[in-house]
């Protein structure tokens, strides 16, 4: 009688067969995984597919605003205001259409399905807007400037008090102060009370002032590279930060005997001024009407440092345009929430006091005062450097660059959560 093998190697075929689906399996999986990768990956089909229709809506888009525009030039070469209004809101989806354009409305900004922005400025120029996804202000941006290894000499003819050699400081950190519409930034360096002072004294530091410390920011913060030129804080990156509370605040200003913006006139002894300020907007020399033309409180005043002194009028009729906020509130600013103001704290939660590159005139009852703004860790004020009855004052603070980042400068939002240690990164 023969044994019976057949049931082993039924049972080895079944073990065969097994291990083959199991493989097959594995293999048509890996398959699948390679596949959804090639479609969904970060260069995968699909994402190059909707990065190609992305590209050409944002073409097609910017086409709408050049035929808009370029339809909108008279035979005199020059863009017609009102046909430029009618040709651009013939653009589906499209914002920012002024309801009057006007000569000061340039550069308009405009927007094509609220994701594709462009400038047109006066000449019928069109650039896009960059995008500045991820990056708000308060955040680090790694900016860096060209470095100086000679000083910046301040002669006491120039600032009033004494000779002086200012250091460029190392390892300045940058944070985003303004977004504007068109995409471009502007940055504040950082102050510490380490860092070193700036003299300033008398007729010569107020008329003097203001170009040194936009000077020596230019001459030790600016990038050639980049094409930036660095420049002092001032008081109009403050006031332009400011909500219409912030801005009633500052109109509503009174020091008990004049508000902010009316005038006084002053005669007999009380009537010394500095040479410079008859050059400004809001003095009176000899009268008693203030003039309503001249340059205003952050301009240079000069093209080069000077060396004029001051003058006796037989009336002197100033402008009030010192006001002080004892401890800048949080809902004055644009970006309060709540109750915080990253602006503010930017600006005023330092711990340092800086000057800024803005001159202003606080009018008392004996004399009028002639001062620079001052931020004094968390007030915004000023201090007195010369008055009208010929007497000089000295101080000394720290300095604080700006810089702007136009539209051509590309920055790369950092990965992971934003900080000093952490920042965007800048490119051409």
């Amino acid at each position: 009688m023969k044994k019976e093998k057949s049931s082993k190697k039924k049972d080895f075929t079944k073990g065969i067969t097994l291990i083959a689906l199991v493989i097959t399996i594995i293999v048509l999986l890996i398959l699948a995984g390679v596949t959804i990768a090639t479609l969904t990956g970060e260069n995968g089909i699909l994402s190059k597919a909707t990065e190609a229709s992305n590209k050409t809506e944002e073409k097609n888009a910017e086409e709408q605003v050049k035929i808009a525009v370029m339809g909108s030039i008279g035979t005199n070469g020059e863009l017609e205001n009102e046909v430029l209004k009618e040709n651009l809101n013939k653009i589906e989806n499209i914002s920012g259409v002024p309801e009057e354009i006007t000569d000061s409305s340039y550069p308009l900004t405009v927007t094509v399905e609220e994701k594709h922005s462009y400038t047109i400025n006066k000449n019928g120029n069109i650039g896009q807007v960059p995008k500045r996804e991820g990056i708000k202000v308060g955040d680090y941006v790694n900016y860096t400037y060209d470095q100086k290894t000679t000083g910046y000499s301040i002669l006491s003819t120039y600032n009033g008090y004494s000779n002086q050699i200012v250091s460029q400081k190392s390892g300045m950190q940058w944070r985003v102060l303004n977004i504007y519409e068109d995409g471009a930034m502007d940055l504040i360096g950082d102050v510490s009370a380490s860092d070193r002072t700036i003299y300033l004294k008398g007729v010569l530091g107020y008329n003097n002032g203001v170009y040194l410390l936009n000077d020596i920011c230019k001459e030790f913060y600016s990038n050639s590279t980049l094409g930036i030129t660095a420049r002092s804080i001032n008081i109009e990156d403050i006031e332009n930060q400011l909500n219409e509370t912030g801005i009633a605040a500052r109109d509503a200003y009174t020091n008990g005997q004049i508000q902010y913006g009316k005038t006084k006139t002053y005669t007999g002894s009380y009537t010394y001024y500095p040479k410079l300020y008859t050059k400004e907007k809001g003095s009176g020399i000899d009268t008693g009407e203030a003039n309503t033309n001249g340059i205003g409180r952050s301009d240079n005043g000069y093209t080069s440092l000077s060396t004029e002194a001051a003058n006796k009028a037989t009336r002197l009729t100033v402008t009030q345009t010192y006001y002080m906020f004892s401890n800048a509130p949080a809902n004055y600013f644009k970006d309060y929430n709540e109750s915080s103001s990253t602006v503010r704290d930017v600006l005023f939660n330092t711990g340092t006091s800086y000057w800024l590159a803005s001159r202003n005139v606080y009018s008392t009852s004996p004399d009028a005062r002639f001062c620079l703004h001052v931020v004094f860790s968390n007030a915004l004020d000023a201090k007195c450097l010369y008055n009208s009855v010929s007497t000089s004052f000295v101080s000394d603070y720290c300095l604080r660059p700006i810089v702007t980042l136009e539209t051509d400068i590309k920055i790369e939002a950092c990965k992971g959560e934003n900080s000093s240690t952490n920042m965007h990164e800048i490119s051409k």
